[in-house]
């Protein structure tokens, strides 16, 4: 009984070690409209267009439009290790991925190397969660999105 005892206490001191959860994509409440016919949103009237908005989310929101003409709205804070302060994506310019880093000047400053697909998932280590995704809702000219 007493070897049980001491078994069971080991499991439970190794058990309490470091977690391996990695760290969320902080939560802010999203509640924003676009205007589709705006010049700067105007891609997403085609399938396959896409557009950015600054200052929404937690580093902005790319907004895709699909071939079935849905609207996916994603967090541009990348999943992995989402609080580092280089932990933002871009939408490469073929609209086709997104990939974590910046541009200085006409130079890629790449942040951890990840890539997510137009749908959110990851396309290219070391990221393994998709990102955050918020509803939108269209409404004549008018994309509500929001959580």
């Amino acid at each position: 009984m007493q070897k049980l005892f001491y078994i069971y206490l080991f499991l439970i001191i190794f058990a309490c070690g470091k977690s391996t959860k990695e760290d969320a994509i902080p939560y802010v409440t999203v509640d924003t409209y676009v205007n589709i016919t705006l010049t700067q949103y105007i891609k997403l009237q085609n399938p396959g267009g896409w557009a950015v908005i600054d200052n929404v989310g937690v580093r902005g929101i790319a907004v895709f439009k699909n071939i079935a003409s849905e609207y996916k709205a994603f967090d541009l804070n990348c999943s992995y290790r989402p609080l580092d302060s280089c932990s933002k994506l871009v939408v490469d310019s073929s609209g086709f991925f997104m990939k974590c880093g910046k541009y200085v000047g006409a130079t890629w400053t790449p942040c951890c190397g990840s890539q997510f697909g137009t749908d959110g998932l990851p396309l290219k280590n070391p990221a393994t969660r998709q990102l955050r995704e918020y509803a939108t809702v269209l409404t004549g000219n008018i994309l509500h999105i929001y959580n």
